[in-house]
């Protein structure tokens, strides 16, 4: 359940929690950024379109929630858009087979607690506030394709390598 995790870029569009609706979900900010043509114009380009990201950067106290692509490192961002680079560390990682866009539109509370509970049942230390961490990010990843859903939790054990 633990791997090393290259450095990625992730690119697309940060929104504040504040913008989670009632039933806990970030539906209106994917279906802005699906309609959003900066975007869809960047993932034609770059033959990204059969993935989508998101990705959660835990606070002390609030998290952002980002939605968009992994995309090469080295990749020209437009304006409209912003990047977030991961670093290279460890990870936790679960799989989720047959899953589809529609996973991005599930309350985040139980996906982020369903998720950190498999981590914690794995025996990997967790914090209680993922904001408290040196590396306070989940990524999710979905290949539209092969209906692949990848979870990581970045973990801090390697930063002391």
């Amino acid at each position: 359940m633990k791997k090393l995790q290259k450095k990625v870029t992730f690119v697309g569009r940060p929104f504040p929690d504040q913008v989670m609706d009632e039933q806990k979900t970030f539906n209106q900010a994917n279906m802005e950024m699906e309609q959003n043509q900066v975007f869809q114009d960047f993932i034609s380009k770059n033959n990204l379109k059969n993935t989508r990201s998101s990705m959660v950067v835990f606070g002390p106290e609030n998290f952002m929630y980002w939605y968009g692509v992994v995309a090469p490192n080295n990749i020209k961002v437009p304006q409209g858009l912003m990047k977030f680079v991961l670093p290279e560390t460890q990870v936790a990682i679960e799989e989720k087979t047959n899953q589809n866009i529609s996973f991005f539109s599930q309350p985040l509370n139980m996906v982020i607690s369903q998720f950190l509970a498999a981590v914690a049942d794995e025996g990997i230390k967790i914090y209680q506030n993922p904001g408290d961490s040196l590396t306070p990010y989940i990524l999710q990843n979905l290949n539209l394709d092969t209906k692949k859903l990848t979870q990581e939790l970045y973990l801090e054990d390697s930063l002391k390598n």
